[in-house]
């Protein structure tokens, strides 16, 4: 990973990405630029899913392997309950739009709540559809 413009998939951008539905490029980011990030959230929804074929869990922790995933620390906390308080969105969305606020990062998505959210510091960038 190197030190440039920093990233936050929500998980289904990051299933996206994974199915090959879309390139980083798409988006105007250079992939060698980008630091990718994921919220724990994310990893969570990534890893709980049942009846995960053996190729696609090797890919999620492949994928996981290669991003940094964000804590749920205090910081993130508050503005999380800042954002569900100010939206009324879903909690596990408000902690990944939170993320990608601390982080100072773009939040990679293709939620419409979450791509219409607009909140002081907040940065979406949509996947094509």
């Amino acid at each position: 990973m190197t030190s440039g413009i920093k990233i936050v998939f929500d998980t289904c951008a990051a299933i996206l990405l994974l199915k090959g539905e879309y390139e980083l490029s798409s988006l105007g980011i250079d992939v060698n630029e980008a630091c990718p990030y994921i919220s724990v959230i994310t990893r969570m929804e990534l890893t709980a899913k049942a009846d995960m074929k053996s190729e696609e869990e090797i890919a999620i922790y492949n994928f996981i392997t290669d991003v940094t995933v964000s804590p749920l620390d205090d910081t993130v906390e508050r503005k999380a309950i800042e954002i569900r308080r100010a939206t009324r969105l879903k909690l596990p969305d408000c902690i990944i739009a939170a993320t990608a606020i601390v982080l100072d990062a773009i939040l990679i998505t293709n939620d419409p709540h979450l791509l219409n959210l607009s909140f002081s510091g907040y940065t979406v960038k949509a996947i094509a559809k």
